[in-house]
C-alpha cells in the first residue's frame, strides 16, 4: 500500500521500508534524527532524540555562546567561563617560600638554610658563621678548639712573650742599657762619662789600645793619684741601690781603690748628697741613701787612682723598678 498527496486517518500500524522526506526528498534526516514537531499549525523536523525535562541555566561567571539563557538540549550550544581569578601572581625567589593557604590567601615565609640563619621567634636570628675561627699560636678558647658564634667564647692568651705585657710590673721594657741578670737589674757603666778632676791643669785619662788582652779598650790613668770622675742618669722610675766598677793594673791583676758616689743636683738649686761613705773596686757595694731617678739629678762616681798602671774596666749601677 501506498499513499501520495495529503492523507489524514489513523493507523494501527505504519512500516516504513525505505526513507521519510520531509516537505522535499532532500530532508530525509540524518541518522539517530527523529520528526519533532514544530507546534500548532506548523511543520514537523527532524531533530535530536529527546530534549531536556528542565532547562540548564548558565551559572555564575558561565554564559552561553547563543546568549540563550538556558540549554534544553534541543540545539547546539557552546558554554563560555568568564575568568573572575584575581589572585596576584607571585614568584618566590630565591630564600622565599609561596604557600596556598586557601582562596586568594598565600603565605610568603624565608626559606633560611637553619644551619647559620634561623628563626628566633618572630625575628631572624644568626646562629653561627659559615666558617670557623681556630685559635693560633698561644691562644686557646675556653671551650673547644674553634669558634663559629655559635656559642659564647673567651679566647686567651696561653703564655705571654716576654715584655708583652706592659700592666704587669714584672713584664717591662728596660732601657737598652739596663740588663737583668740573675734577677739583679744593672745598668752598664758608660766609660765615655768619665773625665780627671780638677786638681791639676795637666791631669788626663787615656784610652788603652794598646791589644793587649789584659788592658784593651780600659780607661788608663795618665798620672797618678789622679781622681776619675763619670756623670750617669738614672732612668725614670728606678732607684740605684748599689754600684761595682772594676779596676786592675797592667798585668790584669785587680787592685782596690776608693770609689765614692754622689747624688748632684743639676738645675733649679745648688748643692748634692752623699750616696756612700766609702766604697772599693772589685765588689759591689750599697748606697745609702739610694738615689730615685729624676729629672734635676745626677750620679756623680769618682774613683781614686794611685797609679799610671790603673787600668778601669767599668762596671755597673745597681737598680730596682
Amino acid at each position: 500500500m501506498s499513499s501520495t498527496g495529503l492523507q489524514s486517518g489513523d493507523f494501527d500500524d505504519v512500516s516504513i521500508s525505505h526513507n521519510i522526506s520531509l516537505t522535499t526528498a532532500s530532508l530525509d534526516g540524518t541518522a539517530g534524527q527523529v520528526l519533532v514537531s514544530g507546534g500548532a499549525d506548523q511543520p514537523v523536523d527532524w531533530g535530536h532524540a529527546g530534549g531536556l525535562s528542565n532547562a540548564l541555566t548558565a551559572g555564575t561567571n558561565l554564559t552561553l555562546a547563543s546568549g540563550a539563557g538556558s540549554w534544553n538540549g534541543t540545539t547546539n550550544d557552546t558554554i563560555n567561563a568568564t575568568d573572575t581569578d584575581t589572585q596576584l601572581n607571585l614568584t618566590a625567589g630565591n630564600g622565599i617560600v609561596i604557600a596556598n593557604t586557601g582562596g586568594l590567601n598565600r603565605t610568603i615565609s624565608a626559606k633560611p638554610d637553619t644551619d647559620t640563619i634561623d628563626f628566633d621567634g618572630t625575628e631572624l636570628a644568626v646562629l653561627k658563621v659559615p666558617e670557623g675561627l681556630t685559635a693560633g699560636t698561644n691562644l686557646s678558647y675556653s671551650s673547644g678548639s674553634t669558634f663559629d658564634g655559635e656559642t659564647a667564647r673567651t679566647i686567651n692568651l696561653a703564655t705571654a712573650p716576654t715584655n708583652l705585657d706592659l700592666t704587669d710590673s714584672t713584664n717591662v721594657i728596660h732601657p737598652p742599657n739596663v740588663f737583668d741578670v740573675a734577677g739583679d737589674l744593672r745598668m752598664s757603666i758608660e766609660m765615655g762619662n768619665f773625665y780627671p778632676n780638677d786638681d791639676s791643669s795637666y791631669y788626663n785619662i787615656g784610652i788603652e789600645d794598646d791589644f793587649s788582652a789584659k788592658t784593651h779598650g780600659t780607661l788608663k790613668v795618665l798620672t797618678s793619684s789622679l781622681e776619675v770622675c763619670g756623670y750617669f742618669i738614672i732612668p725614670a722610675n728606678y732607684t740605684a741601690t748599689g754600684v761595682r766598677i772594676d779596676c786592675h793594673n797592667a798585668s790584669g791583676v785587680a787592685v782596690s781603690r776608693t770609689v765614692m758616689c754622689a747624688s748632684v743636683i743639676t738645675y733649679g738649686g745648688t748643692g748634692y748628697t752623699s750616696l756612700n761613705f766609702s766604697g772599693s773596686t772589685g765588689a759591689e757595694f750599697a748606697l745609702s741613701p739610694t738615689m730615685a731617678g729624676a729629672s734635676d739629678r745626677i750620679m756623680l762616681i769618682t774613683i781614686f787612682t794611685t797609679s799610671t798602671s790603673d787600668h778601669i774596666r767599668g762596671g755597673y749601677i745597681k737598680l730596682t723598678r
